[in-house]
């Protein structure tokens, strides 16, 4: 079955939607796991491929930010959230709602935008997800189609 469509201008999932895969909430629970998982999908939503590509802005400033620094942190996570709202993804809402949604839970919000990227792969290079990516069912159902396909 394929995924339900996304409403032009909402995000792909809600913000406490971070349970929807437990492994990905459970190892962003590490600080240092969540740092660089920040870099990833922040550089991959500025539409490069990864941490590689912008080893500054994708890993030394948010590791930097959450060791020392928790308000940089927070600026940082609150602008990844933000960078939604400008084309191509145009999700609606605004510096207030972000800024709040980062209080309340910056790991769900990481998880979050790393979610919508992986509902939207034609707007990124690179994937979204530093640590344990998601498990693809309907690539791995398609895989089990060819196979049974080329065996008949």
């Amino acid at each position: 079955k394929l995924p339900d469509p996304v409403p032009k201008g909402q995000w792909s999932s809600g913000i406490c939607d971070c349970m929807s895969e437990c492994r990905l909430c459970l190892i962003s629970c590490i600080p240092l796991v969540n740092a660089l998982s920040l870099g990833q999908t922040y550089t991959v939503a500025e539409k490069k491929t990864g941490i590689s590509e912008d080893p500054c802005c994708g890993a030394v400033m948010p590791v930097v930010g959450m060791c020392f620094f928790a308000p940089i942190y927070c600026i940082q996570v609150c602008a990844l959230r933000s960078k939604f709202h400008e084309a191509p993804w145009n999700v609606e809402g605004n510096a207030c709602e972000d800024a709040c949604c980062t209080l309340c839970c910056s790991w769900c919000v990481i998880q979050q935008c790393a979610r919508h990227m992986q509902a939207h792969p034609q707007h990124i290079k690179g994937d979204p997800y530093l640590f344990a990516p998601p498990v693809n069912t309907m690539a791995a159902s398609k895989k089990d189609e060819d196979f049974v396909t080329r065996q008949v």
